[in-house]
């Protein structure tokens, strides 16, 4: 099949400066559509990225990210000797969900992270050992009486119940096990719910940035979402105060201690401040507690909830974090009736969590407070060795140092996260750019650095991404210093 002119291709581009996003995504958007609509023949080979660079006027760097991006999307391959041509079995992204299918590579990256050599996709740690293996054991001894029922429990074991309620109560939340619903981590709860507090075109108030599986979850559900910045104190108490007034929504989602990505902690004042807000606007505070207990050696204040005068605050959890992700182990606590409301929910699709994952839930609930000194000791190592590479690597990285959580939130002093992805992913690891956190795609300059691999992994992976990163950081700062030519 003949190679595709430069010419021609740039003449079937018509118009593509004039689209939303960083320069690489304008590009191949407007490549996508030129393909959807049959202009490049399948088989034929497009222009080498550096001639078509100087066709379009752009860095090579800018073509080879878009390249890229329609490689992964399926619409293209590369051939040894061949170059870059149209692939026979395209598997186009639904055009209505750039944003979502972007943001799902996080989670694509829990079972395969593309090929890359090190992966900073995902917060998830290996299972706690030695306190997970006995628990274990223990719960294996314990099987026979497990099995003697139906194994049905759409509450939730009422000893894993009843460990949750402890917890919440010792960390400042008053609790009784008939206000816990046991779910399959927090992304169900967060799930349940939407689902209990939202019908179609209903407003959620929530982060920008925030946790990528909430923005998703709260748009499959239809919800209209309106954001708030997020400071070095949490969310913007004085905007959030403003937003909710203005739209008068359903629900306020927050990450209240070390917020995925950004890892702040809203004081206690804070957080008496949002419940008041939530009480007199009549809206429902979903607070996300998933990574409470992570904390580098200052406890984080007490949950929204306590300091809830009407119950209007949903209260999540899980044990993905400190403990292990494949135990499937989360909650939901609420009031009495929207906890009701919520199990109706949760029976209807699962009938409940599996008897024995409950059950080790719940050993392993017993041996909480060692289990959190030892993961503490444990993810501080790995902080250490992820800030020193960075210090060290690159320097010219804006990152602040988190009081606990998983990740830093990194600001880089040129270009766009995402298309820097594309240059870091040939030199073998992966990075999430800081606009798939947001719903707005905002936060082009940032990226989450997780400190969740092995520190012999974390230090190859930096290495890579300071080898990228010079790499990339020439074409980016010439396209910053390229002077703008006004047409009057």
């Amino acid at each position: 099949m003949a190679a595709v002119d430069p010419a021609e291709f740039v003449a079937a581009l018509a118009g593509w400066r004039s689209r939303s996003g960083p320069v690489y995504r304008k590009l191949a958007d407007a490549t996508r559509d030129a393909l959807a609509a049959g202009r490049f023949p399948v088989g034929s080979t497009f222009p080498p990225e550096r001639r078509l660079a100087g066709e379009l006027g752009v860095s090579r760097t800018t073509v080879v990210a878009a390249y890229e991006a329609l490689r992964s999307d399926g619409w293209l391959e590369s051939v040894q000797g061949s170059g870059t041509r149209v692939r026979r079995e395209a598997a186009p992204r639904p055009a209505a969900l750039p944003a979502a299918q972007r943001r799902h590579s996080a989670f694509r990256g829990l079972v395969d992270s593309g090929g890359s050599a090190v992966s900073f996709l995902g917060l998830h740690l290996p299972a706690i050992s030695p306190d997970f293996e006995e628990a274990l054991r223990e719960t294996a001894r314990d099987s026979k009486a497990l099995l003697r029922g139906h194994g049905y429990s759409g509450l939730g074991l009422p000893a894993l119940r009843e460990a949750i309620a402890r917890h919440l109560t010792g960390s400042g939340l008053p609790t009784r096990a008939s206000e816990v619903l046991v779910t399959h981590g927090a992304q169900q709860a967060i799930g349940i719910a939407a689902s209990l507090l939202l019908r179609r075109g209903d407003t959620v108030v929530l982060e920008d940035p925030t946790y990528i599986g909430a923005i998703d979850l709260f748009e499959g559900a239809g919800a209209r979402l309106v954001t708030v910045p997020v400071g070095p104190g949490g969310v913007r108490i004085d905007r959030l105060a403003e937003a909710v007034a203005r739209e008068h929504p359903r629900a306020i989602y927050l990450m209240p201690t070390f917020q995925n990505p950004v890892g702040a902690v809203i004081p206690a004042e804070g957080r008496r401040e949002i419940a008041a807000i939530a009480e007199r606007h009549g809206a429902v505070v979903v607070e996300d507690g998933t990574l409470d207990e992570l904390d580098f050696g200052t406890r984080p204040p007490p949950p929204i909830a306590a300091f809830s005068r009407g119950g209007r605050v949903l209260t999540i959890g899980s044990l993905s974090k400190l403990i292990w992700g494949g135990l499937r182990v989360g909650w939901l606590r609420a009031p009495a009736p929207l906890l009701d409301a919520a199990a109706e929910i949760k029976v209807m699709s699962d009938l409940g969590n599996s008897p024995l994952s409950q059950t080790l839930g719940a050993r392993l609930m017993r041996r909480l407070p060692q289990i959190r000194e030892r993961r503490r000791a444990e993810v501080v190592e790995r902080f250490e060795v992820l800030a020193g590479e960075l210090s060290r690597r690159l320097p010219d990285w804006e990152w602040e140092r988190p009081l606990g959580g998983l990740s830093v939130w990194v600001r880089l002093p040129r270009g766009d996260a995402e298309e820097f992805g594309a240059v870091a992913r040939r030199h073998g690891v992966a990075i999430l750019p800081g606009s798939v956190f947001s719903p707005s795609n905002a936060h082009a300059d940032h990226l989450r650095m997780p400190f969740c691999l092995e520190p012999a992994e974390i230090r190859d992976g930096v290495r890579r991404l300071a080898r990228a990163w010079s790499e990339y950081v020439p074409a980016a700062a010439r396209r910053q210093e390229r002077p703008l030519h006004v047409v009057v």
